[in-house]
């Protein structure tokens, strides 16, 4: 049933009018340095995701190594599919505050280059849970799989669909209406999944 009305949303959305141009670096000094700041903020952003929605249910937030840990935590489900999504969700909102306008209308024009930065660490974080980090014992996916009991390649999967529209809608040239609609709706639908489980 869900299948078949996701793919009427797909046929409703294709007519839809297309959007303007794909990004490219500033091959700049000063393209570089922003692209470079723009990507490692969004990284400190997806780790502060964790930090914010651990300490608003109480956790003590702690790291071994590279991966953030709550020491003493009696996680339920709810809260480890909660917490260990929450990286990817701050990540969701900031993509979509760098592909849209104050309108909230998709850009026509590319983002700068701090921007892209910004959502080409959403997505290079993304491509590493869909291959190399989804076994990570103390990962974000490890976590979902965990708490919700689907596979890590279920959750990678689910992770991905945003990830690939948002590459679209960032490299893309002529990127169809819909692209930016399902890209919304994926993350909708996960976000609505994420926090009445």
């Amino acid at each position: 049933m869900y299948w078949g009305l996701g793919a009427l949303f797909i046929v409703a959305m294709l007519p839809m009018r297309v959007w303007g141009e794909g990004y490219s670096i500033d091959e700049s000094e000063a393209g570089w340095e922003k692209f470079v700041l723009g990507f490692a903020s969004g990284i400190v952003a997806h780790e502060a995701g964790h930090v914010f929605v651990a300490t608003t249910k109480g956790y003590s937030v702690s790291h071994d190594g590279l991966s953030l840990v709550y020491p003493g935590a009696k996680l339920n489900p709810a809260a480890q599919l909660q917490l260990a999504s929450a990286g990817f969700q701050t990540q969701w909102v900031l993509s979509e505050f760098v592909l849209r306008d104050r309108s909230g209308n998709e850009h026509i024009k590319p983002p700068g280059d701090f921007g892209a930065g910004v959502v080409c660490s959403y997505l290079g974080v993304s491509f590493a849970y869909l291959t190399f980090l989804k076994n990570q014992y103390q990962g974000d996916v490890y976590g979902m799989s965990q708490a919700s009991g689907y596979s890590r390649d279920r959750i990678s999967l689910m992770l991905a669909v945003p990830a690939v529209l948002d590459t679209w809608r960032l490299f893309g040239n002529d990127v169809p209406g819909w692209v930016p609609a399902l890209s919304v709706m994926s993350k909708g639908l996960g976000a609505a999944w994420i926090w009445s489980y």
